[in-house]
């Protein structure tokens, strides 16, 4: 059973941080093309795969240089090799349109990971608000930085949680956060059977041309991360659950948009633009001692407009 302190900002974790600019900022730098930069980091990473071995005794993790007697990341059963392709999913929103865009990056990006736990809770979707710890380190072996205690983070940036790279947030869909979390009374938490896993991310997914403390830019990182815990998110406040909002059902909420106001409904206060917010739409009154008083439906209790299928939010014509 291992302790840690629950905090909502750490300065550490600044690092972590994507730096989510306006679209509509001007005399930057032309950077280099995006699959040319892949190429290059995905041959680095695979040669440091084949070149270094891993060990983890106690819970400290060592990278090693292959030598005789130790197997080398790449061919050792351990913790076996597993790869996965992932796409940048960064939206920026701009503050001309007030629109949301997806960033210009069309490379799909081989990640290389290693599980060294799978976990014993959930596993979360990548908008849950989630609670980790982690150790970063370049390819050359040093570690940039490092946050044990742990931190909460968002995806896109909520409330007072901050947003973390498109490699650190999408790989914590391979695991599983800590099976028990419990409060020890004195600001601290123990936690059982958290879900660990040592991830490879070429730049694309992480800083690319944005130059870091430690970090070169273009540089491919390497993060060992702990999952303790999630709590699952309502990024607009409107009494919706994200996990609610993907209308057509296909994993990405980003492109659920029901009024066409470039405004995805987990971020829009009034999903089908007829004036009302959605959180109108979806309360109801009660008689409590006398009383009356507002509640809300649950998802699965919203009503539908009369003769239709459609939960009343999602439907401009029902009010």
């Amino acid at each position: 059973m291992k302790r840690f302190f629950i905090s909502a900002v750490v300065c550490s974790c600044s690092l972590l941080l994507w730096n989510c600019k306006s679209d509509d900022d001007t005399n930057k730098v032309v950077d280099r093309d995006r699959q040319e930069v892949y190429t290059e980091n995905i041959s680095e990473i695979e040669t440091f795969l084949k070149g270094n071995s891993i060990t983890v005794v106690d819970g400290e993790l060592t990278f090693n240089e292959v030598s005789n007697g130790n197997t080398s990341i790449w061919d050792q059963n351990q913790y076996p090799l597993q790869s996965v392709t992932l796409e940048n999913d960064t939206y920026t929103l701009s503050s001309q349109t007030n629109k949301y865009t997806k960033i210009n990056d069309a490379v799909s990006y081989k990640v290389y990971y290693l599980i060294i736990n799978e976990g014993g809770g959930e596993t979360p979707m990548v908008h849950d608000n989630v609670f980790t710890s982690y150790t970063g380190y370049n390819l050359d072996k040093t570690i940039f930085d490092s946050f044990t205690f742990g931190f909460w983070s968002a995806y896109p940036a909520y409330s007072s949680y901050s947003e973390v790279i498109p490699g650190y947030r999408q790989i914590l869909q391979k695991i599983k956060t800590a099976s028990a979390v419990t409060d020890n009374g004195d600001g601290t938490y123990s936690y059982e059977n958290p879900g660990r896993v040592v991830v490879f991310i070429p730049s694309g997914l992480a800083y690319f041309s944005s130059s870091q403390s430690n970090i070169s830019k273009y540089s491919s990182l390497i993060f060992d991360i702990t999952l303790i815990s999630l709590k699952e998110a309502d990024h607009d406040n409107d009494g919706i659950l994200d996990k609610y909002e993907d209308v057509n059902g296909n994993g990405n909420l980003w492109d659920d948009d029901t009024d066409g106001d470039g405004k995805p409904n987990f971020l829009d206060l009034d999903d089908d633009g007829d004036g009302f917010t959605t959180r109108e739409e979806i309360t109801y009154q009660v008689e409590e001692n006398g009383e009356m008083v507002n509640k809300l439906y649950s998802f699965d209790q919203i009503p539908t407009c009369t003769n239709g299928s459609v939960k009343k939010h999602l439907d401009k014509s029902c009010h």
